[in-house]
């Protein structure tokens, strides 16, 4: 099993030094991200537990829970609020996110439902701007392109249009780029 028992909320600063002691030694190495959206909690859900570290530790430790029950292994390793960057699984093993992709990628998960809610204004902003440092913090840790990203919509056998209409891959990509040149 790779859940956190005790997940860890990071402020971006905190996540980039975290990622850049990672060595990924143990066998498996990812090759990319795949980007996802909650859908639930939406943000009005994730905002209605309450902020803060206890809270989404809490909410965190929920989803795996949630997880854990349908059997699984690992979850997403990653759960972006608009507060915090959640480690909620070891990024130094597979996961469990996109059928096609669990074996070869980091699965981040963006609090939201971006079908429906903005991306680019409040909440939905402040979420799009820590997933895009947890992303270059990644790519830069792993030291590749972050031109690698993938949606998980992309897994056609899935059937999700996830992470969401309003998340457009390429933009995501060049902030991507824009913090990895910082």
């Amino acid at each position: 099993m790779t859940f956190l028992t005790d997940p860890r909320g990071f402020s971006a600063a905190e996540f980039a030094a975290y990622c850049a002691g990672l060595d990924w030694r143990e066998g498996w190495r990812p090759s990319f991200v795949t980007l996802h959206n909650t859908a639930e909690p939406n943000l009005a859900q994730w905002a209605h537990f309450g902020a803060g570290l206890k809270n989404g530790a809490q909410r965190v430790r929920n989803l795996n829970a949630y997880y854990r029950g349908k059997g699984w292994h690992s979850g997403p390793h990653l759960f972006v609020a608009p507060d915090f960057i959640w480690l909620a699984c070891d990024l130094e093993r597979d996961g469990v996110h996109a059928s096609c992709f669990n074996r070869t990628s980091i699965g981040v998960e963006m609090v939201g439902d971006y079908a429906t809610e903005a991306f680019d204004s409040g909440d939905g902003a402040k979420v799009r701007d820590n997933a895009v440092a947890a992303v270059a913090a990644i790519y830069r840790a792993l030291r590749i392109a972050p031109t690698t990203l993938r949606f998980h919509k992309e897994c056609l056998r899935d059937r999700h249009a996830c992470p969401g209409a309003h998340v457009d891959k390429a933009d995501f990509i060049a902030r991507v780029q824009q913090a990895m040149r910082l």
